[in-house]
């Protein structure tokens, strides 16, 4: 993992993590999903390293077509004595070089506000329609459920394979991620993070606890089904977040087949960062690996691309 320290460093000078990221998130992160290894856009200056993009490898399935192996686009930084140099042109075509040549078929990108326009404008990336952050309402009753704290002795044991006995169903219509039980335990094992997956007879829901100032908010990552055509109502849903964490105010942002109903919609000046999306195709010869016009993402949540 020696050959990471460059890359933690850079991070954590140009971002400013506290407490810093180590080689260890890192290791998890570019190396430890089961989709693949990450194709990681570099530039060097002598020994040191001056621009990082890391494509984490996803699978998204549909119900017609072939599957999409999208790099998720993270860790996007140049250093600051090498801005103004080329050095972030340089740094992303050299993650199309190494991502095309791993096989992937393009580039999710998540930004914030300022950098998304920058990549559609001097990139000629694709700017996704905005997927929204809301409050859920406790409504209802939770239903049965079992709740899973998750730790090292969950993931050595037999509960994702359970839930996920077989990778999730597509959605109805458009690209959403492939789920596995394999998959699960890699997500679930960011360092540092802390998981309750709630597992009910239609779906399984994955939550974690935000604090904002004195306010505790139980944020709903990802719905699962484990059946075709599984869904569950927002109500029972953030009903059982709600019981779980002993709170009422639970977040959901993103957008699933398998959760129905509505909520109350997010300030954007609320709303976390970053969170605008983005998509770039990669080409054989000229031609386009996947349409970015005809791309629908129809169950992308935060557990989806991010660690919230």
């Amino acid at each position: 993992m020696s050959d990471l320290r460059p890359t933690a460093d850079l991070l954590n000078l140009v971002f400013g993590f506290d407490p810093p990221i180590g080689v260890d998130h890192l290791a998890w992160y570019y190396r430890g999903n089961p989709e693949g290894t990450a194709s990681v856009g570099r530039v060097d200056d002598g020994d040191r390293q001056v621009g990082n993009y890391s494509l984490v490898p996803l699978r998204f399935h549909a119900r017609t077509g072939p599957d999409l192996r999208l790099g998720l686009g993270v860790d996007l930084a140049t250093h600051p004595d090498a801005r103004g140099t080329g050095a972030f042109r340089r740094t992303v075509e050299d993650s199309y070089r190494v991502g095309t040549a791993d096989g992937l078929d393009g580039i999710l990108g998540v930004a914030n506000a300022q950098s998304a326009p920058r990549m559609a404008e001097t990139m000629g990336w694709r700017l996704l329609p905005d997927l929204r952050a809301r409050f859920l309402l406790p409504l209802g009753a939770a239903g049965p459920v079992t709740d899973h704290r998750v730790d090292a002795r969950f993931l050595e044991g037999p509960v994702p394979d359970q839930v996920l006995p077989r990778p999730t169903p597509p959605p109805g219509h458009g690209y959403g991620t492939r789920w596995t039980a394999d998959l699960l335990r890699w997500r679930l094992a960011r360092p540092g993070a802390r998981y309750i997956l709630h597992v009910r007879d239609d779906v399984a829901l994955v939550s974690s606890l935000a604090r904002q100032g004195p306010l505790r908010v139980a944020v709903l990552l990802k719905v699962l089904p484990r059946t075709d055509g599984a869904r569950v109502a927002v109500g029972p849903a953030a009903a059982t977040l709600a019981r779980h964490h002993r709170t009422p105010f639970v977040l959901h942002w993103g957008t699933s087949p398998h959760l129905v109903g509505g909520g109350m919609a997010l300030p954007r000046r609320l709303m976390p960062s970053p969170l605008a999306l983005v998509v770039h195709a990669f080409d054989d010869d000229g031609v386009a690996r996947l349409d970015e016009g005809a791309l629908t993402l129809t169950s992308l949540e935060f557990l989806d691309f991010d660690a919230y």
